[in-house]
């Protein structure tokens, strides 16, 4: 009589160790999955970057010493500028709502997955050819960067030197010694073409900060692409923001989107509330695409 409980106790205990061995296989499939697109994306960074260096046919040290003159210049000049800005930024909402026009293109800012030769896949050509398919003539620029972080993105929008320095700053101070991804202290050397801003009167759309630089703080992100939105002319209230965590798990989605909701409300959308698939991937994009393409129908951005 003893036998059958010792042989119940035993097959139950071959259940839970299969049970475990198998939820170990899918936490090890997921992480390496995880490893791998976390991969491919910091080689796509790598890759720009020695793609900007081999272009201006410089060191890493004269990229450095160039870099530092042109912040130091820009500082100076963002300086004699303050007073300006301040003035003008008495009520926001009633002069932008004066000097609004009507928006000749979409501008995309932020992060891009892909590189160069699968560059046709990216959410916003994607976008450019849902737009010319449906009847709208506008343009779609280009303001994205491989692998950057979200420190070069401002750079390249022309947030001022002491606010990168201060973000840099306090990234440092947060890592306590420890080391920490480039992507939270470094800025990428840009070109003339990347600083151009002939867009700052599109409607802009901004995508960032999946490669890092906002010291894995979703509030922090959201102040940034407020200083990015800042920069934009009689559009800047017109706007898009897309978000996605990082896929290293250093932030929750749940987390994330909750702040982005509470901070953007209908401007928002949650790039993993819109895709079945991963976002680096050609479906992934096309989803982002539509997704942002019915936003700016939804507000009202884009009128037949």
């Amino acid at each position: 009589m003893d036998r059958h409980p010792k042989i119940m106790n035993f097959l139950l205990a071959v259940i839970c160790i299969g049970l475990l061995l198998l939820l170990g296989f899918f936490l090890v499939l997921n992480h390496r999955n995880q490893a791998s697109e976390t991969a491919r994306l910091e080689d796509l960074a790598a890759a720009a970057v020695q793609e900007e260096k081999t272009d201006t046919g410089q060191s890493p040290e004269d990229v450095s010493q160039a870099q530092e003159t042109t912040e130091n210049a820009e500082a100076e000049q963002n300086t004699g500028e303050g007073t300006g800005e301040e003035e003008n930024s008495e009520d926001p909402a009633a002069e932008a709502q004066d000097t609004q026009i009507e928006a000749a293109g979409i501008s995309c800012w932020g992060d891009e997955f892909f590189s160069q030769e699968d560059a046709q896949y990216s959410y916003k050509n994607v976008l450019q050819q849902l737009l010319t398919d449906n009847g709208y003539e506008l343009q779609v620029a280009d303001k994205t960067l491989a692998g950057a972080s979200t420190l070069s993105l401002m750079k390249m929008a022309g947030v001022s030197q002491a606010d990168l320095d201060q973000y840099i700053a306090e990234h440092t101070e947060a890592a306590a010694g420890a080391n920490i991804p480039i992507t939270e202290t470094g800025i990428r050397d840009l070109t003339a073409e990347q600083t151009d801003r002939s867009d700052a009167d599109y409607i802009p759309v901004i995508f960032m900060g999946y490669y890092g630089g906002w010291n894995y703080d979703p509030n922090e992100l959201a102040e940034q692409e407020q200083k990015i939105l800042d920069t934009f002319g009689a559009n800047k209230n017109n706007y898009v923001i897309v978000g996605l965590a990082p896929a290293d798990g250093s932030v929750d989605q749940a987390t994330y989107d909750s702040t982005m909701k509470e901070k953007w409300g209908e401007h928002y959308i949650s790039a993993a509330e819109v895709t079945t698939v991963p976002v680096a991937s050609q479906q992934g994009q096309s989803e982002i695409a539509q997704a942002v393409f019915q936003k700016l129908e939804e507000l009202g951005y884009i009128k037949k």
